[in-house]
């Protein structure tokens, strides 16, 4: 009865500021939903992110100075997720600590993002007939408002713009996607977690050789879970008309960390590229001038995931490496050898985003044992898992499209249904929280 009441509520502030019937396949819906859903999160999750829409549409008016409207955007990521970094100046701040211990809203990274990516694109005209309505529908687009992927506006915005009917051969492959979301998710991703996080959480009281397994687990946990919202999102996306970039495309497969990270959130990867790296210069330049904006692009990513000395480290070694790359310019042989490397090292470097304690550092380096680290479990798993990742070409977006189109859509249709619900009644109604989330 009060969900009736709020929803009936909701309906009619919609049609009080439209002045007209309100009509959910339009691009305020789309963002009004997103923003209803903060409101539930309560009133300082909603106020960041319409403090972020409130400065992208004053710039739209305006169109003058850019770096002031970029630090505005920035400035509620930088209070709720980099503020502590003055709690050493002032200990006893009690607005510092406010923020410091108030959760990241979910969804404020990507959203920030993506506001960024349109100031600049009003800075350069990009689009004619901008309004207020058109940029909630883009920042606050409900499928892929909390971890992405992140969308350019010059890919977003048209097809706002001119939103189709919704089909339901869309709805029927969107449905498809999203349920193999949820399996990737639930079924996959949760189930890594169910084993490592016990080992993860009293490190004192595990074996070397278990948290190896741990660390090779939570690179594939990482790629499940991020990769499986993706699918979800893009697969709401798809039934109501509108399409999502691919955000994975066989990452474990790279061939190089080079490779990795156009393979990888590859919409992230974009948004460096494009705003980052080649602001900087990119690689038309000098090669110690090029070398050193990589260096750069990947310390913004590493500090883009969260504040601290491991996110810092993380980021600073992908750079390292692909710098490396490029300057040696070693070509193996073999395929096989060069995805076996870069898949050693992605997991080596995923660690970081899970053992981020110096004191839990210096545990598994006082635990280091030659024997354990070349024991069969350790070999096992990680043979396990590198063999598995093959089966990731499969879960591109197109690889989707086209299994579906070979299965029997009516059937299909059901027995996703059926998945989902096994998928909720197995979670008891709730799952682990998205990885992406703390990022």
């Amino acid at each position: 009865m009060i969900f009736s009441s709020l929803k009936f509520l909701i309906f009619w502030i919609f049609n009080l500021f439209l002045g007209k019937k309100f009509k959910f396949n339009t691009p305020l819906a789309f963002g009004a939903i997103g923003l209803i859903f903060y409101s539930f999160q309560g009133i300082i999750n909603f106020s960041a992110l319409f403090f972020v829409f409130l400065i992208s549409y004053i710039y739209l008016l305006l169109n003058k100075y850019l770096i002031i409207f970029i630090l505005l955007a920035l400035l509620p990521l930088f209070l709720f997720k980099y503020l502590s970094i003055l709690t050493f100046l002032i200990p006893n701040s009690e607005i510092i600590n406010f923020f410091v211990n108030h959760p990241i809203p979910p969804g404020l990274s990507f959203t920030t993002f993506s506001a960024i990516a349109l100031l600049i694109s009003i800075k350069q005209r990009v689009f004619k007939n901008l309004d207020y309505k058109k940029i909630i529908g883009y920042l606050f687009f409900f499928p892929q408002l909390i971890a992405g992927p992140i969308v350019m506006p010059n890919y977003l915005i048209p097809q706002l713009s001119s939103l189709p009917k919704i089909y339901l051969k869309n709805f029927q492959l969107g449905f498809f996607i999203f349920t193999i979301g949820i399996i990737l998710k639930i079924l996959v991703a949760d189930s890594i977690s169910e084993y490592i996080d016990p080992i993860f959480k009293d490190l004192e009281k595990n074996s070397f050789k278990d948290i190896l397994v741990s660390i090779i687990l939570f690179s594939q946990q990482i790629f499940f879970d991020f990769n499986g919202y993706t699918l979800m999102a893009i697969g709401i996306a798809l039934s109501l008309g509108i399409k999502l970039p691919e955000n994975f495309n066989a990452p474990y497969l790279a061939t190089s960390v080079s490779d990795f990270w156009r393979r990888w959130h590859i919409t992230l990867s974009n948004w460096i590229r494009d705003y980052i790296y080649i602001p900087l210069g990119g690689s038309k330049c000098s090669n110690i001038k090029n070398y050193t904006n990589i260096l750069i692009a990947m310390i913004v990513s590493g500090i883009w995931h969260g504040y601290g000395i491991a996110f810092i480290l993380w980021g600073f070694f992908h750079g390292i490496i692909i710098v490396g790359e490029k300057f040696f310019n070693i070509n193996l042989d073999y395929k096989i050898l060069k995805i076996f490397l870069t898949y050693l090292t992605v997991t080596i470097l995923w660690s970081f985003f899970r053992i981020n304690s110096i004191d839990d550092w210096l545990i598994i380096i006082n635990k280091f044992n030659f024997i354990e680290f070349l024991s069969i479990k350790v070999f096992f798993i990680f043979f396990l898992t590198f063999i598995l990742n093959f089966l990731q070409k499969f879960l591109t977006i197109k690889s989707l499209e086209i299994i579906y189109k070979k299965l029997n859509s009516t059937i299909t249709v059901n027995v996703s249904i059926l998945i989902v619900l096994f998928c909720i009644i197995l979670s008891s109604g709730s799952s682990q929280k998205f990885i992406y989330f703390n990022f």
